[in-house]
Formats: C-alpha cells, structure tokens, sequence
C-alpha cells in the first residue's frame, strides 16, 4: 500500500509505480481529507481517524489477513508507520522523505526554517487560513492558479493539491506530522522484526540532517538509503529507485524484461 503526503492525492506516486501491481495487489488510496477522499463536512481527521480509515479500508477489500509492505511519502510516510506497527501482518515498511520529528517544537521550528513560504504558510498561522479558506471558496480558480505557479508538476497532480480543507490540512500537519509517536512505532515494528527502509534525498529539506542514520545505528530493523540527488518529490522523480527499494524482486524483474526487450530490438 502506498500512502501519498500532505495535501497529495494517490495519484501523486505516478503511473512508474503501476509495476508493482504485476507481483502483488497494490493499493493507492487517497487519504482522509484529500483528494478523491475530501470530505466537507467532516471534522476529525486526527492520526486516530486516519489509521481507522486505513483499517476500514482494508476490511472492505478483503484483505485483513493479507501480508503487508506498507510505504508512504512525507505525511503518508509517518503515517505508514504507524499503521504498519498497529498491524500483524506487516512484512516491511519504507518511508521516502519522512518529516520524523521528535516534538512539535522541533517541527515547528525545522519548518519555519525551511523558508518564508512554509513559515507563513505550512504551519497553523492565521495567512494560511485566510488563504485555505479562499481556496475552499473559490476551488476552481485555485487548482488553476495551483497549476501555474506548480509548472514543474504534472496538471492534474497540481490541481489536486487543492483538494483538502483546512481542518483536514491541520489533522495531517499537527495530529500526524506533528505527533511524535512514531518512535513508539518504531518500537514497535523492532519487537516484530518487521524490516523497515527510511529513504530521502539528499536535497530534501523536510527530513532533520542524518536522523535516519541515528535511527539505523539505534534500531536493528532499521536500515537508512538516501538518494544522492532527489529532493522532497523523490517517489514521483525516480520511481524506478523506490521500487528497488520497496520490492528488489519486482524491479530486478522489470529490469530483466526491459533487456530482453533491447537485446530483441
């Protein structure tokens, strides 16, 4: 299952990740509060909600008993964790581009850090509000305007980074981004033996400086990849790398294809 980050949708993984589904049944779902999953009217989207979700989710599809790699992007990254941690049957878990911060000081200060656009926007100040809430009131005009000053991302991608509200943007940014609970998770995960992949880029600014080492030199489950090129769109940019790491045989498989493919060219 692939769980896309804060103010994505499913399809921001990209078609490169379609591959997975020929060894498994793969699930891309479009989290609580955004995208195909926006709700107007709902008013809990805390870590709780989401995690029932993805429960209520999986149930519906039959699959509860179904082994699991769970992967997630940014928000979808903390949040796979502490998913995959409440479920038995997890096998694996990688996270690309993780905000893991242990308090919500520390996140709140790394953000602000980042630039002004996330000091004044990312967090809950009263600008981002006023501009969710005219992005609420006139949708249209705001994916289109999310498309020109997004160029460097697909059009469809763009405008559906406008499809959340601002309760379900604060339930991802202060109840799971914000929530330091991932530790336990990992805690957890360790106890099960469940192996577990944290990836980033290295010029991602989102993720703290070498905390992924520190969690690979503290936790035996834990190993710490880092793609010597990518930024904070790592999945969507180099989706043939992710999938190397979230199922080796998969792509070894691709890679054999594509060249038998050549040679037969």
């Amino acid at each position: 299952m692939l769980c896309h980050g804060l103010t994505g949708s499913g399809d921001g993984f990209g078609g490169g990740f379609d591959v997975l589904a020929s060894a498994c049944r793969l699930i891309v779902p479009d989290l609580l509060g955004f995208g195909g999953s926006m709700d107007l009217d709902r008013s809990d989207f805390s870590l709780e909600a989401h995690l029932r979700a993805l429960d209520e989710m999986l149930a519906a599809l039959g699959l509860d008993d179904a082994p699991l790699t769970v992967v997630g992007h940014s928000m979808g990254a903390v949040l796979a964790l502490h998913w995959a941690s409440s479920r038995p049957t997890t096998r694996r878990v990688v996270s690309f581009c993780g905000p893991l911060y242990t308090s919500h000081e520390e996140a709140a200060r790394h953000i602000r850090r980042m630039g002004l656009l996330e000091r004044f926007y990312a967090l809950e100040t009263p600008l981002a509000e006023r501009t969710c809430a005219l992005m609420c009131e006139y949708r249209v005009l705001a994916q289109w305007v999310a498309v020109a000053v997004s160029p460097e991302w697909p059009v469809r991608l763009a405008r559906q980074g406008v499809l959340h509200t601002w309760t379900s943007y604060l339930g991802g940014m202060n109840g799971v981004i914000q929530r330091a609970g991932w530790l336990q998770a990992l805690e957890a995960l360790e106890a099960a033996q469940v192996p577990v992949v944290l990836a980033d880029g290295a010029r991602d600014p989102v993720p703290v400086t070498e905390r992924n080492l520190r969690l690979a030199e503290r936790f035996r489950c834990v190993e710490a990849i880092q793609h010597p090129e990518a930024g904070h769109d790592l999945p969507v940019a180099y989706p043939d790398w992710c999938i190397r790491i979230i199922d080796p045989a998969t792509a070894t498989a691709r890679s054999a294809a594509s060249q038998s493919l050549g040679t037969n060219g």
